[in-house]
């Protein structure tokens, strides 16, 4: 069940792109510890290299990705969950404050970590039978709290958090959280589109924009993460000992 994550570069609109392709023998690509540690050094890596001007996230099954590696939870500790906790949501932040800009390509289901991905990269082109979800509170956890009131405002997170509902990808346009959706035969085209339009700016606005976008953001958010850290992690051995998990 666990992902492979390959990196390529690639021309794609006029742009040279990096892009990070998540596959995986269940076709659900859970983010494991392992993956997301892979994920945040290339990150760094693709950052500090230019080219790419451009980073793309895109993925192969029957989910973009379906979150967290359950089976991995079965056995882990108190201090390996916490730790999986700060990593990942280390990774969302290193998303949102790299200075290029990412498109997340979502052919299929983002569940739980899946969906964060694709809403802490800056753009995201979603096919239209893609379904998203923050089901965590379905196993007894939290998903997306520290996130979801900055982006829909605290009632529309509430249903999403709270509820754990799923979403079209067409109601996730309504609420503003992804920019396009079409076809899955046309998200290629539709990201060179994109790709050609970014091209078109100075490499430097990028950076002083993706800092604003970063700052109108984070300001105030790694304190509700390392909160989400700890209230995650209560809930998690409350969960795994009523059997939730």
């Amino acid at each position: 069940m666990s992902t492979s994550v390959t990196y390529s570069i690639r021309e794609i609109g006029g742009v040279t792109a990096g892009e990070f392709h998540l596959t995986s023998a269940s076709g659900v690509n859970p983010l494991s510890s392992t993956v997301v540690r892979d994920i945040r050094e290339r990150l760094r890596t693709l950052d500090n290299l230019d080219p790419p001007h451009v980073l793309l996230v895109t993925a192969a099954g029957r989910c973009f990705s379906a979150g967290a590696d359950l089976k991995e939870f079965k056995d882990i500790t108190e201090a390996g969950f916490r730790q999986y906790m700060a990593d990942i949501l280390a990774m969302y932040a290193e998303m949102a404050e790299v200075r290029k800009p990412i498109i997340s390509l979502v052919q299929a289901d983002a569940r739980g970590g899946g969906a964060a991905v694709a809403l802490f990269s800056d753009f995201v082109i979603a096919a239209d039978q893609a379904r998203f979800a923050l089901p965590e509170s379905h196993r007894g956890l939290a998903g997306g709290g520290y996130l979801m009131p900055r982006l829909i405002g605290k009632q529309r997170a509430a249903e999403m958090v709270l509820l754990g509902r799923t979403y079209s990808a067409e109601d996730m346009l309504r609420l503003g959280l992804v920019n396009e959706v079409c076809p899955a035969a046309e998200l290629e085209a539709r990201v060179a589109r994109l790709c050609a339009e970014l091209g078109a700016l100075s490499p430097g606005a990028f950076v002083v924009a993706k800092r604003s976008l970063a700052a109108g953001l984070f300001v105030g958010m790694r304190e509700a993460m390392a909160t989400h850290v700890d209230a995650q992690t209560e809930a998690f051995l409350r969960a795994r000992a009523t059997g939730l998990l």
